[in-house]
This record gives structure tokens, sequence and C-alpha cells, in this order.
């Protein structure tokens, strides 16, 4: 009986340690709670505050291109940073899919060449591909996937039809 008793403790014990909240990401062991929070607070209102910079070059597109890109990168740096503070960075990479690989990626390479290169086309380019990788994420993110989207796309398509056959024109 006593050996039931000690059992049943050592069960309780283990499921108030899972139940409890992970004290700290191994990447970032200093910050509390409350200090994550503010830090994500901050890095959602640089976001904020880069795509309005971003929105705002948006009708000069052409002329400064380069702007737009960067502004909009750091804008997602800033979002990526946040959503890090947030869940933890460790958490956030332990595995990572195809479309966050991808768009990582595109995202660097916009950046690098906006700041690094200076080269307009390239930064154009870049931001062509971080918005493919991004749909691509979106894509891989969404339930059922491009599978799920091909037959949402089927069921929309039919229904056009179908209400275009009894609508008189």
């Amino acid at each position: 009986m006593a050996d039931l008793g000690r059992q049943l403790q050592e069960y309780l014990a283990q499921s108030k340690a899972a139940a409890a909240p992970t004290a700290a990401d191994p990447w970032l062991p200093g910050l509390s709670r409350w200090q994550r929070l503010a830090g994500s607070g901050l890095c959602l209102l640089l976001a904020a505050f880069c795509f309005g910079l971003a929105a705002l070059y948006a009708p000069l597109l052409l002329l400064r291109a380069r702007k737009f890109a960067l502004l909009w990168s750091l804008g997602s740096l800033c979002g990526l940073a946040a959503a890090a503070l947030l869940r933890g960075p460790a958490r956030l990479l332990r595995e990572p899919g195809g479309g966050t690989i991808l768009y990582l990626g595109a995202l660097a390479g916009t950046l690098y060449a906006a700041l690094g290169l200076r080269s307009t086309f390239l930064t154009v380019l870049g931001a062509v591909a971080q918005m493919v990788a991004a749909a691509v994420a979106l894509l891989a993110a969404l339930p059922g996937g491009t599978a799920g989207l091909r037959r949402l796309g089927g069921l929309l398509s039919a229904v056009l039809r179908r209400r275009g056959k009894t609508l008189p024109v």
C-alpha cells in the first residue's frame, strides 16, 4: 500500500512539472514572460511602422523599389522576431517546413540585395521571390494545403457556372 502511495505522489509530481509552463527558451534563458511579451509588442509596433512606411512608398514603386522592398522585408523580419519572442526561437525553428526555409532565404536575399549589393533589379527579384515564398508557406499552413485550395477553387467555379446559367442576361 505504501508503494502505491509513493507511486501516486511521483505521478502527481510529474504531472505538475509537465503542466507548469516552460521556464525559458534555451536561446533566451534570462527573459521572463512579461519581458518576452513587451519585446514582442515592441517588435509588432516596429513591424507595423515598417509596413506603414512601405505602404507609403507603394505609389512610387517604380522609382523607389529598393526602399519599398527594404521596408517590407524589415517589417517581415520584425514580425518574425515578435513570433520568436512569444513562442521561443528554438521552438519556432525546431522543425521548419520547406515554405518557411524558402521564405527565410528569400527574405535574407532581399535584404542582402537591398543593403549589401544596392542592386534595384536583384532587390525586386528578391521581393518577388519573397512574395512567392510567402504564398507557398501560406498554402502549406492551410488545412489540406494545395489540394484543399484546388477543391475550394473547383467548388467556387461550379457555383459561378451554375449561377451564370440561372441569371437572365
